[in-house]
């Protein structure tokens, strides 16, 4: 049996979208309502619950647990010299589908993301390094409420696929590890 969905929980849902991009007025109780619904994409009581809203400052860390393929010891990517995808991240953009991050050690590096109604959340992108790879870059997670910290986290996983030579667009070497990231602030 094949089920579709009704037309109104397909109304709600290009209601809860039209809501997120922000609606172009001026009425500042839409704009609070709009922002209310895209911290929660499925809406209150739906599938996922209460998802956070994942819009704002990070604090992140990666790396603690990391696997390489053994043969990426590159000039610039050194094992212990993670510092593009660790520190301080800040999430923008509208909720679900054109989220941004970019992080304080490259704020001029974005990394483009999604995240599902429930919780699901992927960034990807890439960037060059002064000695001439190209890193391809993916993180992400689940991202949930951790009641111990009284904040919400993100924990999943990074990976950094690396192009020695920029010119094949071929990843030769990678390093994937653990990612997290703790909401700075309420």
């Amino acid at each position: 049996m094949t089920m579709r969905p009704s037309l109104w929980s397909v109304c709600l849902s290009l209601l809860a979208l039209g809501a997120c991009r922000g609606g172009g007025g001026s009425d500042s109780t839409a704009a609070a309502a709009g922002a209310a619904e895209c911290g929660d994409p499925d809406g209150g009581g739906g599938d996922s619950g209460d998802v956070p809203n994942i819009l704002g400052d990070w604090t992140v860390v990666y790396g603690l647990e990391l696997y390489d393929d053994g043969a990426c010891a590159v000039d610039g990517l050194e094992r212990d010299d993670l510092g593009y995808l660790n520190g301080a991240m800040r999430v923008g953009g509208r909720i679900p589908d054109r989220l941004t991050a970019s992080f304080a050690t490259a704020a001029d590096v974005i990394y483009d993301g999604v995240e599902n109604a429930r919780g699901g959340v992927v960034f990807t992108g890439s960037r060059a390094t002064p000695e001439g790879h190209t890193l391809y870059v993916s993180f992400g997670g689940l991202l949930y409420e951790q009641p111990q910290v009284q904040r919400d986290e993100i924990r999943g996983f990074g990976y950094i696929g690396v192009d020695l030579d920029s010119a094949d667009a071929a990843i030769d070497c990678w390093l994937q590890g653990d990612w997290k990231a703790t909401k700075s602030g309420n």
